[in-house]
């Protein structure tokens, strides 16, 4: 069970092989904004999911770039495609997983500060990897909790 909970993929031709998302960027950080947003980019790979989550501290706007996402918030599924874009106010459960091969993101957090989530994550997945306790209390440091496991991709 705590397995699923780790943002990971199995590749085609690798079966149970379990690989983590590419880092994410930070375009901008609090540091630029005066606290006011962040601005992040993802990429992920088809099956690739963050465990299911709340945000207490900020709102989120989940803007496509590439690719297709499916989004859960409570018990809602949304397919998004490139150009759309999907309100995800704090204080919601929810979880993204790309479902096309590929698929790119933007996030716009407000107020900024989950930017430090993902560039300790981006430290921690190339200096150790990702572990459930890692990212349960990496999580939980930046207001997050960690409510269940990723979506299951579709069949």
């Amino acid at each position: 069970m705590l397995e699923e909970l780790l943002p990971v993929i199995e590749r085609e031709g690798s079966r149970g092989a379990r690989r983590a998302s590419p880092p994410t960027t930070i375009l901008v950080g609090g540091e630029v904004s005066g606290g006011q947003f962040a601005i992040v980019e993802t990429h992920e790979w088809r099956g690739c999911a963050a465990p299911c989550h709340i945000h207490s501290r900020e709102d989120e706007f989940v803007y496509v770039l590439a690719g297709r996402v499916l989004v859960q918030i409570g018990e809602s599924v949304t397919s998004l495609g490139v150009g759309e874009c999907l309100f995800l106010p704090r204080g919601s459960e929810h979880a993204v997983l790309a479902e096309s091969p590929e698929a790119r993101m933007l996030l716009l957090t407000l107020p900024a500060g989950i930017e430090g989530y993902y560039r300790e994550l981006n430290r921690a997945r190339a200096d150790e990897g990702d572990t459930v306790e890692r990212l349960i209390t990496l999580a939980a440091r930046y207001g997050m909790t960690i409510t269940g496991p990723a979506l299951d991709p579709p069949a």
